[in-house]
Protein backbone atom coordinates (compact mmCIF):
# COMPACT_ATOMS: atom_id res chain seq x y z
CA UNK A 1 0.00 0.00 0.00
CA UNK A 2 1.22 3.27 -1.00
CA UNK A 3 1.65 5.90 2.36
CA UNK A 4 -1.62 7.82 1.51
CA UNK A 5 -3.90 4.48 1.67
CA UNK A 6 -3.83 1.85 4.21
CA UNK A 7 -6.22 -1.35 5.70
CA UNK A 8 -7.05 -2.35 8.69
CA UNK A 9 -8.81 -5.55 9.19
CA UNK A 10 -11.04 -5.75 12.72
CA UNK A 11 -12.77 -8.15 14.82
CA UNK A 12 -16.14 -7.13 14.53
CA UNK A 13 -18.69 -6.57 12.18
CA UNK A 14 -19.17 -3.58 9.05
CA UNK A 15 -22.13 -2.42 10.80
CA UNK A 16 -20.31 -1.52 14.11
CA UNK A 17 -17.53 -0.40 12.56
CA UNK A 18 -19.34 2.49 10.50
CA UNK A 19 -21.68 3.25 14.10
CA UNK A 20 -18.37 3.76 15.22
CA UNK A 21 -17.23 6.34 12.76
CA UNK A 22 -20.93 8.18 12.64
CA UNK A 23 -21.02 8.32 16.67
CA UNK A 24 -17.51 9.96 16.71
CA UNK A 25 -18.13 12.55 14.05
CA UNK A 26 -19.93 15.50 13.39
CA UNK A 27 -20.01 15.84 17.59
CA UNK A 28 -19.34 19.40 19.00
CA UNK A 29 -15.69 19.78 20.45
CA UNK A 30 -15.05 20.79 23.99
CA UNK A 31 -14.44 24.41 24.49
CA UNK A 32 -12.32 25.94 26.69
CA UNK A 33 -14.31 28.86 28.90
CA UNK A 34 -17.24 28.25 26.47
CA UNK A 35 -15.35 29.80 23.67
CA UNK A 36 -11.68 28.35 22.62
CA UNK A 37 -11.96 24.71 20.61
CA UNK A 38 -9.63 22.57 22.54
CA UNK A 39 -9.82 19.62 20.19
CA UNK A 40 -10.00 18.72 16.83
CA UNK A 41 -13.80 18.68 15.41
CA UNK A 42 -14.18 15.69 13.31
CA UNK A 43 -17.24 16.02 10.54
CA UNK A 44 -18.11 14.42 7.67
CA UNK A 45 -20.51 11.87 6.10
CA UNK A 46 -21.32 7.93 6.44
CA UNK A 47 -23.23 5.84 3.87
CA UNK A 48 -23.81 2.93 2.43
CA UNK A 49 -20.27 0.97 3.35
CA UNK A 50 -18.48 4.37 2.93
CA UNK A 51 -17.32 7.04 4.63
CA UNK A 52 -15.46 10.35 4.21
CA UNK A 53 -14.05 12.49 7.07
CA UNK A 54 -12.24 15.98 7.91
CA UNK A 55 -11.14 18.35 10.56
CA UNK A 56 -13.90 20.71 10.27
CA UNK A 57 -11.32 24.12 10.78
CA UNK A 58 -9.36 22.05 8.08
CA UNK A 59 -10.95 20.67 4.93
CA UNK A 60 -7.68 20.09 2.59
CA UNK A 61 -7.05 16.51 3.07
CA UNK A 62 -10.06 14.18 3.57
CA UNK A 63 -9.71 10.63 4.77
CA UNK A 64 -12.22 8.48 2.61
CA UNK A 65 -12.89 4.69 3.43
CA UNK A 66 -14.53 1.52 2.55
CA UNK A 67 -15.90 -1.29 4.85
CA UNK A 68 -16.02 -4.65 4.08
CA UNK A 69 -17.34 -7.79 5.28
CA UNK A 70 -14.67 -10.65 6.06
CA UNK A 71 -14.43 -13.85 7.24
CA UNK A 72 -14.24 -13.23 10.78
CA UNK A 73 -15.04 -9.12 10.99
CA UNK A 74 -14.33 -6.42 8.78
CA UNK A 75 -11.89 -4.73 6.19
CA UNK A 76 -11.67 -1.40 6.48
CA UNK A 77 -9.72 0.42 3.60
CA UNK A 78 -8.69 3.58 3.73
CA UNK A 79 -6.96 6.50 1.95
CA UNK A 80 -5.76 10.33 1.55
CA UNK A 81 -7.66 12.47 -0.26
CA UNK A 82 -7.33 16.29 -1.77
CA UNK A 83 -10.74 16.86 -3.14
CA UNK A 84 -11.20 18.75 -6.28
CA UNK A 85 -11.93 22.42 -4.59
CA UNK A 86 -8.64 21.78 -2.49
CA UNK A 87 -6.51 21.79 -5.62
CA UNK A 88 -8.09 24.51 -7.46
CA UNK A 89 -7.61 26.91 -4.57
CA UNK A 90 -4.19 26.28 -3.95
CA UNK A 91 -3.41 26.37 -7.90
CA UNK A 92 -5.78 30.03 -7.71
CA UNK A 93 -3.19 30.86 -4.84
CA UNK A 94 0.24 29.82 -6.78
CA UNK A 95 -0.79 31.61 -9.47
CA UNK A 96 -1.73 34.59 -7.80
CA UNK A 97 1.45 34.54 -5.65
CA UNK A 98 3.44 34.96 -9.00
CA UNK A 99 1.28 37.14 -10.83
CA UNK A 100 1.90 39.47 -7.35
CA UNK A 101 5.13 39.21 -6.85
CA UNK A 102 6.37 39.70 -10.98
CA UNK A 103 4.11 42.42 -10.50
CA UNK A 104 5.75 43.87 -7.55
CA UNK A 105 9.22 42.87 -8.85
CA UNK A 106 8.61 45.10 -12.08
CA UNK A 107 7.78 48.37 -10.22
CA UNK A 108 9.34 50.93 -12.48
CA UNK A 109 12.56 52.31 -12.31
CA UNK A 110 13.88 48.71 -13.11
CA UNK A 111 10.76 47.44 -15.29
CA UNK A 112 12.68 44.15 -15.91
CA UNK A 113 12.76 41.15 -13.84
CA UNK A 114 16.28 40.17 -12.64
CA UNK A 115 17.21 36.47 -12.07
CA UNK A 116 18.08 37.83 -8.53
CA UNK A 117 14.13 38.81 -8.23
CA UNK A 118 12.93 35.94 -9.87
CA UNK A 119 15.28 33.50 -7.91
CA UNK A 120 13.43 35.24 -5.03
CA UNK A 121 9.78 34.94 -5.98
CA UNK A 122 10.23 31.10 -6.99
CA UNK A 123 11.84 30.84 -3.26
CA UNK A 124 8.94 31.70 -2.02
CA UNK A 125 6.32 30.02 -3.30
CA UNK A 126 9.23 27.22 -2.05
CA UNK A 127 8.76 28.42 1.26
CA UNK A 128 5.15 28.57 0.63
CA UNK A 129 4.96 25.30 -1.15
CA UNK A 130 6.69 23.73 2.27
CA UNK A 131 4.36 25.22 4.55
CA UNK A 132 1.47 23.55 2.50
CA UNK A 133 2.87 20.02 3.09
CA UNK A 134 4.21 19.94 6.35
CA UNK A 135 0.16 21.32 7.12
CA UNK A 136 -0.82 18.47 5.04
CA UNK A 137 1.19 16.01 6.40
CA UNK A 138 -0.13 17.01 9.79
CA UNK A 139 -3.59 16.81 8.68
CA UNK A 140 -3.09 13.05 7.61
CA UNK A 141 -1.43 12.32 10.76
CA UNK A 142 -4.33 13.47 12.67
CA UNK A 143 -6.94 11.79 11.38
CA UNK A 144 -4.71 8.38 11.17
CA UNK A 145 -4.88 8.84 14.89
CA UNK A 146 -8.50 9.70 15.21
CA UNK A 147 -9.51 6.49 13.12
CA UNK A 148 -6.84 4.15 14.65
CA UNK A 149 -8.53 5.33 18.44
CA UNK A 150 -11.83 4.58 17.04
CA UNK A 151 -10.85 0.71 17.59
CA UNK A 152 -7.98 0.36 19.82
CA UNK A 153 -10.30 -2.20 22.10
CA UNK A 154 -10.98 -3.92 18.65
CA UNK A 155 -8.63 -7.59 17.93
CA UNK A 156 -6.95 -7.26 14.96
CA UNK A 157 -7.78 -10.19 12.65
Amino acid sequence: MRGDQWTMDLGIAPQSVLDRIASAINRRPKRMFGILKTENEYVGVVRDEKFEIWERRQRAVRLRGRVQGRTGGTRVELRFVLPLRTRILVALFFGLYFVVAFGIAAQPPETILSAEEMLIAIAGAAVLALIFVAAAGRQRQDLRAFVESLFTDVPCI
